[in-house]
């Protein structure tokens, strides 16, 4: 004889709406990933039925949309007359870009799998663009620039993400790193075994990604 289903616990009546969805939806990705999404799952989540969803979505597709443009708008663009350099004004906005994607991991997975009809992925994209331009670069290196710094900043968010992942949130991302490579044997990995404290140490997240930005940017701007 099977037990039976656990009651799903059910919200008030008349308080689902629009942002409550869009926040399960965030948090369901987050935590669950792009594959365990569903409109039932998020029912699940919001604990009401799924036709309650239905009521202020018409599908899946229509809460992904909102659900990256959300994400998106939260990367604020620098204000224009800062007084700041294009330089200072490019850290400040590849680092809004890593925070959302090592947060949002999922965000790389949503702008993939449908056309993007907002602009405002695209305008990051203009503003980098601009700024680098700003700099002094030609036209080919500024394009060559740009390229490089998104493709450091997602795969340093990316990297990010992981490691909080493997780390399930409860223990430091570079204590299992120290651990591995303590335990390895000394004389055939030496210089892991040495410096596994200081390995360990640069998996800190945003301080670790600044260090190789700031690196990046000194040479791609280097002489302007």
């Amino acid at each position: 004889m099977t037990n039976p289903q656990p009651a799903r616990r059910r919200v008030p009546r008349n308080t689902l709406n629009r942002e409550r969805v869009l926040g399960a939806a965030v948090d369901l990705l987050d935590h669950a990933g792009p594959d365990a999404f569903t409109m039932r799952a998020l029912a699940q989540r919001l604990g009401v039925g799924t036709m309650a969803v239905y009521s202020h979505f018409k599908g899946k597709d229509e809460i992904i949309d909102a659900v990256r443009e959300r994400l998106l708008a939260e990367v604020e663009l620098p204000p224009a007359g800062s007084g700041r350099t294009p330089r200072e004004e490019l850290r400040e906005l590849c680092g809004a870009v890593y925070r959302l994607l090592s947060d949002h991991p999922s965000v790389l997975h949503l702008l993939t799998v449908r056309p993007v009809h907002g602009d405002e992925g695209t305008a990051v994209v203009e503003r980098i663009v601009g700024l680098l331009l700003a700099t002094g670069l030609d036209r080919p290196a500024a394009a060559r620039a740009q390229t490089a710094l998104m493709q450091y900043t997602v795969g340093a968010a990316l990297w990010t993400a992981r490691g909080r992942q493997r780390a399930g949130g409860h223990e430091d991302p570079g204590a299992a790193l120290r651990t591995r490579f303590a335990e390895l044997p000394a004389e055939r990995y030496p210089h892991l075994v040495d410096l596994a404290p200081e390995l360990a140490a640069a998996q800190d997240g945003l301080p670790q990604y600044e260090h190789g930005l700031d690196a990046l940017l000194g040479g791609l701007l280097a002489g302007y």
